[in-house]
């Protein structure tokens, strides 16, 4: 919604019924991120199938506090808990322990920051920026989801290497574009 007839564009008084969030819209993806920050921690090799922290339900950080969602404690939590439970604070500890530099790498490697190439107009890059300001805080704050943002087809790309042996593709919509006069256009899929 609105609706358009796509054959009589004349009568359309607001072009933005034509933008596609997905591609053209930014957010703040939030804890769908973090199975990002757990696949970085196990790729990296700072945790394993065995690590636990001690979850308090809150950090402070750069003079700044974080929580988890509820602001509860969650005592001695593994690796699992961290998902299961959606807990902020699992996942800044993860990022903390693979340090600025590495999860910064990690995250931008997984396409955050670039646009996916898909084919489609106007797609946007997101923005990335807090990965590269040296604070702790937010790099914690990313491993969850916030003070980053990406489109959603950036986010579903990302999420994709997950299931994809690591492999970062360019996601597209159609194989080929056969046009009117009878001629096609083959899409290049890598």
């Amino acid at each position: 919604l609105p609706t358009f007839n796509p054959n009589d564009l004349s009568n359309i008084k607001d072009v933005k019924i034509f933008s596609n969030p997905l591609t053209e819209s930014a957010y703040e993806m939030g804890s769908i991120i973090k199975p990002l920050t757990m696949a970085s921690g196990i790729d990296s090799g700072i945790i394993d199938n065995k690590f636990s922290y001690e979850d308090k339900g809150f950090l402070t950080l750069d003079g700044k506090k974080i929580s988890n969602f509820d602001g509860k404690a969650r005592g001695i939590v593994n690796a699992q808990e961290i998902l299961s439970q959606s807990l902020n604070i699992g996942a800044a500890t993860i990022a903390i322990k693979i340090g600025q530099d590495i999860f910064s790498k990690y995250f931008l490697s997984f396409g955050f920051g670039e646009k996916t190439g898909i084919d489609q107009p106007n797609e946007q890059k997101g923005l990335v920026n807090n990965l590269s300001t040296k604070r702790d805080i937010e790099i914690a704050t990313a491993s969850y989801g916030q003070g980053i943002s990406m489109t959603p087809i950036q986010t579903i790309r990302a999420l994709a290497i997950l299931a994809n042996g690591g492999n970062l593709v360019k996601p597209h919509l159609v194989k080929s574009i056969e046009y009117e006069n009878g001629k096609a256009k083959d899409i290049d899929i890598e």
